[in-house]
C-alpha cells in the first residue's frame, strides 16, 4: 500500500530481484513494537514485513534492517552527543537508518500512518533536524532514485 511504487521501482529499474527482498514476520514487528513500546507507523511496518531483513544492494552500506534496529538509537545519541549537537532526539523519535555512523534519519511515531522523516548529518553546521521528507514512503522512493542514478553511474564508466 505505502510501499507498492517503491517495490515497484526497485523492480522495474532492474535494481533487485524480487527473491532478494526479504521481510520480517508479523511477530518480528510485534515484538519490536513491545520492546521499545511502541506502535510503530503503518508505512514502516510494510517496509519492515516487505524488506526489514534484506533488500539486494538497495541500501547496502545503510544499517537499517532488523539486525541493526536495537542499536540505532544509541548510536544516534552518541553522535549528538560526539558532536555538541544542542537538541536531544524527540520522546517519540525512531532511529530507522544511519549511514556510515555520520548521519542519520528519523521519524515520529506520534506523526501518522506515514509520518515525516527527518535527518542528522555530522559536519553540515546543522543546529537543529532537517525535515528531509513529507513522508516515510517519499524517503524510500528518494533513496531509489538515488540508488538508480549511482548504478547508472557506474555503468557508464
Amino acid at each position: 500500500m505505502y510501499l507498492d511504487r517503491v517495490k515497484n521501482q526497485l523492480i522495474e529499474l532492474k535494481l533487485i530481484r524480487q527473491d532478494e527482498l526479504v521481510g520480517c514476520t508479523r511477530d518480528e514487528v510485534m515484538a519490536i513494537e513491545q520492546e521499545l513500546g511502541i506502535s510503530l507507523p503503518r508505512a514502516y511496518q510494510e517496509f519492515l514485513l516487505s524488506m526489514g531483513r534484506s533488500a539486494g544492494q538497495f541500501l547496502r552500506g545503510s544499517d537499517c534492517f532488523l539486525n541493526h534496529i536495537p542499536q540505532l538509537q544509541e548510536w544516534a545519541v552518541e553522535l549528538l552527543q560526539e558532536n555538541n549537537f544542542p537538541e536531544s532526539l524527540p520522546e517519540d523519535a525512531f532511529i530507522f537508518l544511519m549511514h556510515q555512523g555520520y548521519q542519520f534519519s528519523f521519524f515520529r511515531v506520534s506523526e501518522g500512518a506515514d509520518p515525516p522523516t527527518y535527518s542528522y548529518c555530522e559536519g553540515t553546521n546543522q543546529i537543529s533536524f532537517i525535515k528531509s521528507h513529507e513522508r516515510f514512503s517519499e524517503f524510500l522512493v528518494t533513496e531509489v532514485e538515488i540508488h538508480a542514478k549511482y548504478l547508472m553511474a557506474v555503468a557508464s564508466k
